[in-house]
């Protein structure tokens, strides 16, 4: 697990090691050109530039020198070749969400996002500044750091935050933004995000399909974290079109604890809940452990169903069933984001979805003749 990141730091991937270093100088706050100015400078497509660029048949020799001067002349760095040695490498700025008193357990999902981000980074042999950005217990943030004002990055990657205007349009202003598993309130930026509604889906149907008839949610709430509220979204669809009652615990997911106890309370409350679908694993984890020590063991008295497949998920007992996310991949597919945003410049906003698998382990139980329906799932 990676630890929380200093603010301000500068990874730099070189060939052979990682270094730490002090925080670059300040930039010119003047944006990096991109391919897209280079093409405005001579009038010409950015697909055609690209195969001037790039010495690429079906363009002339003159047009080829014209677009070769116009690069020249910007200052435009292609994003290919970068760790040629006359070339400064991009730097990449990370900025993820801390909410105070944040412990390591709370970034079990970020971290191997932030894992994905750096070793493709280190790939493209890109340098890579962390810092952190203070959220309020809703997750907007409280303030901006230094790296998104003072330009010394040539984009940005943000994570975990739901950005309010006033916070958008700061960013706006900085070098190109990619979210990740982080929301605005319009579709201004590139984003990575994970298919919450259709996850929650698969999650409830199949607790469904194992002849589960009363099934709760658990660690939502109406305002949570857009994330979390897909979550429910998922949830309260397939109550509906199977016909079932809902059962809202309404509760923050964090802490985990917390959220837990109402599920509990809830349980002893309702004794014909069978099964719980839970916002993220923690909360699984937590309910589990609770309900245990409450005499109301899974899957015997409660059957429970996660989302994330964070770590922990595997080695609790019993192990939990859960819709695993591709977290790594999620950073690796930001960083590509971003390369394509840096090479193209002004292009339409690119929305990228996660799919997240089902992962059947122990912690759900199978009524006597439910009708089980094949389904996905990882080894």
């Amino acid at each position: 697990m990676l630890a929380e990141p200093p603010p301000d730091q500068l990874i730099s991937f070189t060939k052979s090691s990682v270094t730490y270093g002090d925080a670059l100088p300040r930039g010119n706050g003047r944006r990096p050109p991109t391919l897209a100015d280079v093409a405005a400078a001579v009038s010409l497509s950015p697909a055609a530039v690209s195969l001037a660029l790039r010495g690429k048949v079906g363009v002339s020799e003159a047009t080829r020198a014209r677009v070769v001067e116009a690069a020249r002349t910007l200052g435009y760095r292609p994003i290919a070749g970068l760790s040629r040695q006359h070339q400064r490498p991009l730097t990449i700025g990370l900025v993820i969400k801390a909410l105070h008193g944040d412990s390591p357990e709370a970034n079990r999902f970020y971290a191997p996002v932030m894992a994905g981000i750096e070793d493709s980074c280190r790939t493209h042999r890109m340098n890579l500044m962390l810092a952190t950005m203070p959220v309020d217990q809703h997750y907007f943030p409280l303030e901006v750091p230094r790296i998104v004002t003072d330009r010394t990055c040539d984009g940005l990657i943000v994570v975990g935050a739901h950005l309010s205007q006033a916070t958008a349009e700061i960013l706006k202003a900085a070098p190109p933004v990619v979210l990740v598993d982080a929301y605005a309130e319009d579709d201004t930026f590139d984003s990575v995000a994970t298919d919450n509604i259709g996850g929650a889906r698969a999650a409830v149907e199949h607790l469904v399909s194992r002849g589960h008839r009363e099934i709760a949610i658990l660690g939502t709430e109406p305002g949570a974290f857009p994330s979390i509220l897909q979550r429910r979204r998922g949830y309260e669809q397939v109550v509906a079109e199977s016909g079932l009652p809902a059962h809202f615990i309404d509760t923050p997911y964090w802490p985990p604890e917390a959220a837990a106890l109402a599920g509990v309370e809830y349980m002893r409350a309702h004794p014909e809940v069978s099964a719980i679908f839970c916002a993220n694993d923690a909360v699984a984890v937590a309910l589990m452990q609770m309900a245990r020590a409450a005499g109301m063991p899974a899957p015997d008295r409660i059957s429970v169903v996660g989302f994330d497949d964070i770590d922990l998920a595997g080695f609790v007992s019993p192990a939990l069933t859960t819709m695993a996310v591709d977290k790594v991949g999620m950073g690796r597919i930001a960083v590509t984001l971003l390369a394509h945003r840096l090479e193209l410049g002004k292009e339409c906003v690119t929305q990228t979805f996660v799919r997240p698998t089902l992962v059947q382990r122990e912690s759900v139980r199978q009524f006597a003749g439910a009708v089980l329906r094949a389904e996905p799932q990882l080894a």
